[in-house]
């Protein structure tokens, strides 16, 4: 896997892995990161999915995503969050992106990962547990991706 930073910057993603392959170097899965507060909007993030999907033969996984359940990232830089950074905004921030995933009907998307549910520290307010270790809302998204 060869790792991308900014998930929603199309053009940047293609140049970058336009250069990877200039040098020859092999790789079997594009890794982004998505981060909407650094990012960009959902939208881009698509278009930039949609963009590596006709460009590059690689399976492509969000191996970086996260949302804040306590104001957070916008708490002082007068933008507007996407999703209220509050236990429920999280839980709808991954319903979205798992729905941009779905919704693009290419069999390279392979999945995605939440950096970090277990965060302590600093930036907790990323994870999936509350400042008493109770689990978040967020964890039950993936229940409705389960295969029995």
């Amino acid at each position: 896997m060869i790792h991308y930073d900014n998930g929603a910057d199309a053009i940047g993603t293609k140049n970058f892995f336009k250069k990877i392959e200039s040098y020859g170097i092999q790789y079997d899965i594009i890794g982004l990161s998505y981060y909407p507060w650094w990012h960009g909007s959902l939208i881009g993030f698509r278009e930039n999915l949609i963009s590596l999907i006709d460009d590059f033969n690689q399976d492509i996984i969000l191996v970086e995503t996260a949302y804040n359940w306590t104001p957070t990232a916008y708490l002082n830089n007068g933008d507007i969050p996407p999703f209220e950074e509050s236990p429920v905004g999280q839980k709808e921030f991954l319903e979205a992106v798992n729905r941009t995933l779905l919704a693009i009907p290419s069999t390279k998307i392979k999945g995605v990962f939440w950096w970090e549910p277990a965060v302590t520290g600093s930036i907790r307010s990323r994870g999936y547990f509350d400042d008493d270790g109770n689990v978040l809302p967020v964890i039950n998204v993936f229940d409705s991706y389960k295969q029995f």
